[in-house]
């Protein structure tokens, strides 16, 4: 399928000029990603790398016993599997889809012969890469020293970010293991959301009321990861 990539809703793919893209079309593949598909299991090789475009993938840093807790988010700002231009080509984390829709897909081995050949391509990549991270380090932080309340609010409008929807389909298993805590502490949370009217939530479907309200609420994080992605756009 041939893309144009100003029409692509994905920003790496959008930011390219013309002969980057050139290069990087022939080597994408249009890709459903329904919800909950695994792309990746911890500690694996990476085959590809996902381009989304209205797909959001969740990273999920697993213990031996399966517990787990989501480390990072990726939409249609970014790209999973980015770190194969490191050494290994391994997951440091295990990729689920979390919110069905579709991306692009480009074996491994094309994605690091571009990324090294090609200075505006490994430039847009490595600032991508560096916004990761710090997401990452930002999670481990607010995972530390933040409530589960204003934890929840961060979740929340990260993934309404990447999602674009007025209502998010999220039932309290998944966000529970998203942000590594048991349901009832997601039920309270969500309650209290409910109870200052910044949210909705029925039947598993959230819906923000109340955006501006709800950032307000959040803790730091939200600003300080939104604030790192917009710097790291205007370099």
């Amino acid at each position: 399928m041939k893309l144009n990539n100003l029409d692509s809703q994905n920003f790496i793919i959008k930011s390219v000029g013309e002969k980057t893209f050139k290069q990087i079309e022939p080597e994408l593949e249009k890709v459903e990603m329904p919800l909950s598909k695994l792309l990746n299991q911890s500690w694996s090789q990476i085959s590809h790398v996902y381009f989304p475009e209205t797909s959001v993938i969740s990273v999920v840093s697993l213990l031996e016993n399966g517990n787990g807790v989501e480390s990072g988010i990726i939409g249609k700002e970014g790209v999973f599997g980015a770190t194969a231009i490191f050494a290994g080509e391994i997951s440091l984390g295990e990729a689920t889809v979390q919110l069905g829709g579709e991306g692009w897909r480009m074996k491994v081995s094309a994605f690091k012969k571009i990324f090294e050949c090609n200075v505006e391509f490994r430039k847009i990549i490595l600032a991508y890469v560096f916004t990761f991270v710090a997401q990452i380090t930002q999670n481990a932080l607010c995972l530390c020293y933040h409530n589960i309340e204003k934890r929840l609010a961060r979740w929340l409008l990260m993934f309404q970010d990447r999602a674009e929807r007025e209502k998010l389909v999220l039932t309290q298993e998944f966000i529970a293991e998203m942000l590594g805590v048991h349901r009832p502490s997601v039920s309270k949370s969500a309650n209290k959301l409910q109870s200052m009217n910044l949210i909705s939530y029925t039947r598993g479907v959230v819906k923000i009321l109340d955006r501006k309200g709800l950032e307000n609420f959040s803790c730091e994080c939200y600003k300080t990861i939104s604030e790192i992605n917009k710097f790291v756009r205007e370099i």
